[in-house]
């Protein structure tokens, strides 16, 4: 793994997570932007909201490119807000457009786990089946393994810090991003 960058902080800033389903990126998300008194967005609710669709839907009705269009265009619109936490979807960062976006405009978080924990998480979240489709037509385990494996690079080239989620309670996990932050202010 690669060092952490130390990302530039700004009064006015945006923070991303990103990560695989099930790593706490909505979770952690709401709890840290109570902690910091920012705004909380996550991208697949935006998503939703505005399609009137589940996720499962989106994909069963036109396919997983015109949900990654539809991601792209509510990730870009992100632009001018401030002072927010957005969880992104696991896969938001396949696209190196989308890399390049969310490391120019604010600090970006990997929320990482092992695949162990992702899918004890999977098969315990009720909205795994509406918000989380399958992504290939393997089973879980496999599907799961690959896409770490896949994405893994892209995690952390784009992340300025990494988090392991599976060791830590989301509070905990809370805590430890704002110290980091607040060592980089310093």
């Amino acid at each position: 793994m690669k060092p952490e960058l130390k990302p530039e902080l700004k009064p006015d800033m945006k923070i991303f997570l990103t990560g695989y389903r099930c790593t706490g990126k909505t979770t952690i998300g709401k709890l840290l932007a109570d902690q910091l008194e920012f705004d909380f967005m996550d991208t697949d609710r935006v998503i939703e909201q505005q399609t009137g669709s589940s996720i499962l839907k989106i994909v069963q009705t036109h396919g997983w490119e015109k949900f990654r269009q539809i991601e792209k265009k509510t990730l870009l619109k992100t632009k001018n807000i401030k002072n927010t936490v957005v969880a992104t979807g696991g896969g938001i960062i396949m696209d190196t457009e989308n890399r390049e976006f969310i490391k120019a405009n604010g600090v970006c978080i990997w929320l990482d786990a092992d695949i162990k924990t992702i899918l004890l998480r999977l098969n315990r979240d009720d909205k795994t089946r509406d918000s989380r489709p399958a992504l290939t037509t393997d089973d879980l385990l496999k599907e799961t393994d690959e896409l770490i494996r896949q994405r893994k690079p892209f995690y952390e080239n784009t992340a300025h810090l990494r988090i392991d989620t599976s060791v830590h309670s989301p509070d905990e996990i809370v805590n430890i991003i704002d110290r980091r932050l607040k060592n980089v202010r310093q």
